[in-house]
Formats: structure tokens, sequence, C-alpha cells
């Protein structure tokens, strides 16, 4: 089977770069074309030598350097680079500095471009997507989107011929064929205009696809991470917004490829993720943000859906935003009798199989039942932890309410090592079982009861996404008060604006499993008053990446129990 190799653009950080060629180490890349660009000046000069060390420093993958004797800037480097490198290998993938990725990204790129490598419809594979532009039905599965993608992506040579036309000749080409150059996002003709001036090369290479109607292989999630959002940054220092969430592992290689056709919702995807910046536009989407307040405000029913054509329904979510939280309940049996719920058995087999790969090392940590490859804490979470072990003398002992098979345990376990640490985690009785069968160990146990988990130390109470899936969560909140726990962390916790608690039917989009459940949204005040005869607020937190809609605010509470005052018996 013959070589693919990464062809490799480094500038001048050689930290990033460190990182880089770590992850393509694990990925067990046998050849790397690099290509250092030049120094600008003299002050990049020292960082480029760096950068020229670490690559001709490589033992474990077989390295051709180019040492550019002047800077091209990367719009050049890499222009000339590829075409240089599509004169002598049929196949190769494309990286840069400041890319990283899971394990498993170089095979599975590899994979796709062998699978596709006749079909001259694909010009394309990327390892790099993101959820705003993300399909929601794909599960697991590659799809195929004609608008390419410039963070890490494979190509042929065939491909790439054609590529000496700038960007604003490919649209002209693309006009004359009767396509718009912004069918695929407003941002494509703006890059183009500028291609020149900022020296950038991938609209090119977007535009190159639609100009020859071909298409790329998208994953169904990310495994790429850009981590050249900083001052360093060549090009990507405006692109925060398009950072992905925590890495996951790497999708599995299909063993049947997907028949060649583009995804018909992804067009809508990257039109509505990179809209026009007119002032009409503008006007646009200030009309936009108005009708979704309206509409949050409508809980749609029966009438809707039958009178309204599933096409139209699926706009209407692509426009205004998927509603998590519907409706207004009056009771715990109301709300469950309008959801839906998962599939209890399937659940539970995918979560039971996913901490299976972290305790066996093939994940670093889950979430209900998804895998994430890279650590990642909840960083104010953790500091209350340690907070609650050092004045308990390096000793800390957790009751973890509904914490699955311990997600939360073996999220943090390692920053947690330093302490003496006892996690029980209180759990349905099938967790229970599949715990104690399979994962206790290390401190780490499962109980089926508060009282169970709570007869020896009462040091910790943690409720994590937890309260609003009881259905009598201020009853649990009494129990755990009265147990007298030194301390309750009630982390990523819904809060409204209003002075009752709100019951409501949560929707997960199909692309997340597609279940529905009752959910409390909390008013801040009911849930403080549990508190407020023998506790202290010392910690809060905002949980940002918990953020679902616009009128729910995630946060995280630490409550430390107050010491008697003297006299008191």
């Amino acid at each position: 089977m013959e070589t693919i190799p990464v062809v490799l653009f480094a500038y001048a950080r050689p930290e990033h770069l460190a990182r880089v060629l770590a992850k393509l180490r694990e990925n067990r890349v046998p050849l790397i074309l690099a290509y250092s660009d030049g120094p600008k000046d003299a002050v990049d000069a020292a960082k480029v030598a760096a950068v020229r060390a670490q690559l001709r420093a490589i033992d474990w993958a077989k390295v051709q350097l180019t040492e550019r004797p002047e800077n091209l800037g990367l719009g050049r480097n890499v222009l000339a680079g590829i075409t240089a490198v599509a004169a002598q290998y049929p196949m190769f993938i494309v990286w840069e500095d400041d890319l990283i990725c899971v394990p498993g990204t170089y095979d599975w790129i590899c994979a796709a471009l062998r699978h596709y490598r006749e079909d001259t419809r694909v010009m394309s594979v990327t390892a790099w997507t993101h959820p705003r532009v993300t399909p929601g039905d794909v599960g697991d599965r590659p799809y195929f989107d004609a608008r390419a993608e410039c963070w890490v992506w494979g190509t042929y040579a065939r491909a790439w011929r054609g590529m000496e036309q700038n960007a604003q000749e490919k649209i002209a080409a693309i006009t004359a064929a009767g396509q718009s150059p912004s069918a695929y996002g407003a941002d494509l003709p703006e890059m183009a205009r500028v291609e020149r001036r900022k020296n950038i090369w991938a609209v090119r290479w977007l535009f190159h696809h639609l100009q020859h109607g071909g298409l790329c292989v998208r994953p169904p999630w990310s495994m790429v991470e850009h981590i050249g959002f900083d001052a360093g940054a060549t090009n990507a220092g405006e692109a925060t917004e398009w950072a992905n969430p925590p890495l996951r592992t790497c999708p599995p290689v299909p063993a049947t490829w997907p028949d060649v056709r583009e995804h018909p919702d992804v067009r809508a995807l990257w039109a509505a993720a990179n809209p026009a910046q007119g002032k009409f536009s503008r006007l646009h989407q200030r009309i936009v943000r108005r009708l979704r307040r309206e509409l949050a405000r409508v809980d749609w029913k029966t009438p809707f859906k039958a009178l309204t054509p599933p096409a139209a329904r699926a706009w209407l979510r692509r426009t205004f935003g998927w509603r998590w939280f519907r409706g207004h309940y009056g009771s715990w049996a109301e709300a469950r009798a309008q959801a839906r719920g998962y599939d209890d058995a399937a659940g539970l087999a995918r979560v039971i199989t996913a901490t299976r790969a972290v305790r066996m090392g093939q994940a670093s940590w889950e979430r209900d039942g998804v895998l994430f490859a890279e650590p990642q804490v909840h960083a104010p979470l953790l500091a209350a932890l340690q907070a609650a072990a050092r004045e308990n003398a390096g000793r800390l002992a957790v009751v973890d309410f509904g914490g699955a098979l311990g997600s939360t345990w073996w999220q943090h376990r390692a920053a947690l090592a330093e302490f003496f640490v006892i996690w029980k985690v209180v759990e349905q009785p099938a967790l229970v079982a599949a715990g104690q069968s399979e994962f206790s160990g290390d401190g780490l146990g499962f109980c089926a009861s508060l009282a169970e988990a709570g007869a020896g130390a009462r040091q910790v109470a943690l409720l994590s996404s937890v309260l609003p899936y009881v259905d009598a969560p201020h009853a649990l909140l009494d129990e755990i008060v009265g147990l007298g726990f030194e301390h309750v962390i009630l982390d990523r916790m819904p809060f409204i604006d209003a002075a009752q608690d709100r019951l409501v039917v949560q929707h997960t989009p199909p692309r997340l499993g597609g279940g529905s459940y009752p959910a409390w949204l909390f008013a801040r005040a009911e849930i403080a008053r549990h508190f407020a005869a023998a506790y202290d607020l010392v910690a809060e937190w905002p949980v940002e990446f918990d953020q679902l809609d616009a009128r729910v605010t995630y946060a995280g509470w630490h409550f430390r129990r107050r010491a008697p005052s003297k006299g008191a018996r």
C-alpha cells in the first residue's frame, strides 16, 4: 500500500509545532514533507531556526525538509508547496503548525482518500467540521459538502490541477455557469476580495471545488482543534467563533462508505453560519432575533405540525434555532406525558461502552456516552473540590448524586491525584450494578441511595447537571441539607429570571439522540432558600458550555456549612 505523506507548513511558533508533532507521532505518520517559511525579520529569525531544529530532530518518521530562504507568507508558501508535492504524489494530506488532532485521524483520512480516489466527484477529505454546519442526522457517518476545508485535509494530485487561477478568476467562472459565489456563505466573496492583499490561499481552494462541482468528505464530528487563536497567528486570529468543543475520539472508519452526493442541508447551514453583513442583513438579523423571542413564548402544538409541511418546519428550525425547552407544565406527570424519552437500554449500553473505553485508556473521559480524547477539567468545579480537600488535610469524600458511572470522577481524577479521594456515585439500580461489577476501585464506588453513600464521611455532596431531571428537586435538596454535608456543590444549574421554577420538556436535536424529557428551570431564590439557615454561598461561576437557550443561564454554586457559633449546643 502506497504511503500517503503529510505536507506540513510551519513558520515561527515552535511551541505550537511541538504539540502538533506530538500528535502526528501519536498518529504514526510515516512520511512528513515539511515546508519551513523564511523569517520576516530578525525577531522571527530565532523562532524559525528553532522550528527547523525541531523538524530536523524528528526520528520517528521520514522527513523531507524544505527551508525557504526568504519569507513567502502563508498563502504563497502553501500554494507553491502543494503544487510541488502534487507533481510527485497522487494523494497527500495538508497540515499547518497550529492544528492538533486525535489518534486515528491520519488513518481515517487515508481510508477515505483511498476509497474515493477513482471518483473524480470527490476532490478532498477533511478531519474538521463544526456543530454549526454539521447536519443533524449524520450520526457517526461521514457526509459530503461542496464547501471544502483548509484545516487538516487530504486531496489528490488530479484535484489540485487548475489551482493557478486566483479566487476572482474562479468566481468569474462560477458566475458564468449560473452559480452564486455566496451560496455557501457570504464570507467567501469577501475572502476572495482580499486574497492577494492578505496573502491567503484557502478561499481559492474552496472556490476550486465549486468551480468544478467537487465534493469534500467531512467527518460527523471534528477530529481537529485549532490552537493558533493567539497573537502569533498569521491569519486565524479572527476565527475564534469556529473553535470546537472538546475533541471526541476519532469517528469509526465506515465498513461501507457513503454514496457520493452532497447532503441536502449543508448549503443552508453554511449560509446561515456566514450571513451577509450589509445594512439590510443587519435589519434582517434584528427581525430574526425579535421573532425568536416572540416565537419562544408560543407553545406550538399539533395544529402547527398538521398544517406545516416537514420541509417548512426544517427551514424554521434552521432559521430560528433549535428550541430546547418547550411548554410550561403543572406537574411532572403532565410533562412526562408530553415527552418521548430515550431508549433507556440503548443509553445504558452506550454509557457502559464509553466508560470501558475510558478505563482502558482509549479516551480521556466521557459524558452521556460520548467520548472525549483530550483531558478537559471543569476548572471552577475542580477548584471547589480542591478547596474542600485542602481544608480536610488532603482527604476528599464525595457523594456524587446522579453521576452515571463516575463521569466527573474520570474527568478529574488526574487533577485530584494529590489527594486521598473516596468518590461514591448514587445512581439507578442498573448503573449501580454495572458500576459495582466493572468500575469500582481506586476510590470509586457505587450506591443505591444517599443514606447508603453518606453512611461514612459526609464531606461533599455533588449534583452536576442532575437536579433539573429529578421529579422532586426540592425534596432532594432538603434531604441533602438534612444529612449535614459540609459542602454542597450544585453544578450546571439552569436558572431563569422568575419568581418560581418552571417545568418544561427538554427536546434534544436528532444529532444528539433526539429524545425529550421533563426538566426543571429554576428560580435562584427557590434554590437558595434551602441553604439560608445553615450554609454560606462561597463560590458561584457561569457555565457557558451548557448554554442551550438565551432565556436560561447556567451556573455552578458551592455552599459551605457554617461553623456553629460559640455557645451553640
